[in-house]
């Protein structure tokens, strides 16, 4: 049966600790994701946007959490930023892969995310030619943020490859809802969600999981906000139950 994954985006964040924040006063920073690996089952990590993890911090990740949790990932920006997606991409794109190998070994691997900057504007050549690249022994997620990429060629694309389209909600944009995938990626950023925001996003994964297909949901971070209230209301609207017990490898 398909599955529902909610979490956030991070979870290093010392301002989330102290009274009526997330992380209790009693913890140190370094247990953080023992902790938060107990209220969820997934976390987006945006930190491999910045650098490649080490062995051992990967190794790390993998001793304090339970054998079903899964790391989501963002791109290096060397991927989509500097390389912005050309073949001299793939070297690096494969050592990111490398340096993740671990997680895949464990199963503990998910969705790796692609997000291109917002001053990259559509080009069908050079996507089509990285998508073919991409090993398809993982899953792929594409972000676009300059609007020329919402075109019906491009969503054909991205399906050819069974590459997913983001469903990228912000205070600016509505998400695109583009079925490119045999998964869904959803990035929850808008600054306020009210409970009819949730409910509705709550029944689109309800739906996607009942067609076969997993979810995969992140709320944004922002060190002074509170992103897991959304998520734990998203849990309730779908009736999907925390982690039990600490079934590490």
């Amino acid at each position: 049966m398909a599955t529902i994954y909610i979490g956030l985006s991070g979870y290093s964040y010392k301002p989330w600790q102290g009274p009526t924040r997330f992380y209790p006063e009693s913890i140190k920073q370094s247990h953080f994701l023992g902790y938060y690996s107990t209220r969820y089952r997934t976390v987006e990590l945006d930190g491999v946007w910045f650098r490649l993890p080490t062995l051992p911090a990967v190794t790390k990740w993998i001793d304090q959490t339970p054998a079903h949790f899964v790391f989501s990932v963002k791109a290096h920006r060397t991927i989509t930023h500097m390389k912005r997606l050309s073949p001299d991409a793939m070297p690096f794109l494969h050592t990111m892969l490398d340096h993740l190998a671990p997680l895949a070994d464990k199963q503990k691997l998910g969705p790796i995310l692609l997000q291109l900057p917002p001053n990259f504007k559509r080009n069908d050549d050079r996507l089509a030619e990285f998508l073919q690249g991409l090993p398809p022994t993982h899953r792929w997620v594409m972000e676009f943020r300059h609007e020329s990429w919402n075109h019906s060629t491009v969503e054909s694309l991205l399906r050819r490859f069974g590459v997913a389209w983001a469903a990228v909600e912000t205070d600016d944009r509505s998400a695109e809802y583009r079925d490119t995938a045999d998964f869904l990626y959803a990035r929850l950023r808008r600054s306020h969600y009210s409970i009819n925001d949730l409910t509705r996003w709550g029944e689109y994964f309800l739906q996607t999981r009942n067609n076969g297909k997993d979810c995969y949901v992140y709320c944004k971070h922002e060190d002074e906000s509170s992103p897991w209230i959304w998520a734990d209301q998203l849990l309730k609207i779908t009736n999907v139950t925390p982690l039990a017990g600490r079934n590490h490898r």
